[in-house]
């Protein structure tokens, strides 16, 4: 599943059926207001994420949800903001994502998917 939002693009992965676990995926550039702003008003404290990314410089950070079980992750080259939100896991899942993704030099959506599955199991399709 693909929306386009704007410059930027959100997409949804499913993980694994039985988990119900699902890989969402936005970007966004940095210098369109309004991409940023549909961008930042879907992840909680997006304002304060906003403005970290005013800097313009390269950043990644990471935020877990208990309530949702959702994990956010997300990453700036100063230039364009992505955010990998997967749900359904804990938070030691979460953990084991990130530490995952430390060796991820572009924040790519394929790399991504391979940290996951790395940290997950075998069960991930990297091609749905």
């Amino acid at each position: 599943m693909e929306l386009t939002r704007g410059r930027g693009v959100c997409r949804a992965v499913i993980y694994s059926q039985f988990m119900g676990t699902k890989i969402l995926f936005a970007t966004a550039p940095l210098d369109d207001a309004a991409a940023m702003t549909k961008f930042l008003c879907a992840i909680p404290n997006g304002e304060e994420l906003g403005k970290v990314l005013q800097n313009r410089k390269a950043v990644s950070s990471r935020a877990y949800d208990d309530e949702t079980w959702t994990a956010r992750f997300v990453a700036s080259d100063g230039q364009v903001v992505k955010c990998f939100a997967v749900t359904d896991i804990t938070i030691d899942q979460a953990e084991m994502i990130a530490a995952a993704c430390i060796g991820i030099p572009a924040w790519d959506e394929a790399g991504f998917r391979d940290a996951v599955a790395q940290s997950l199991g075998p069960t991930f399709d990297p091609a749905e």
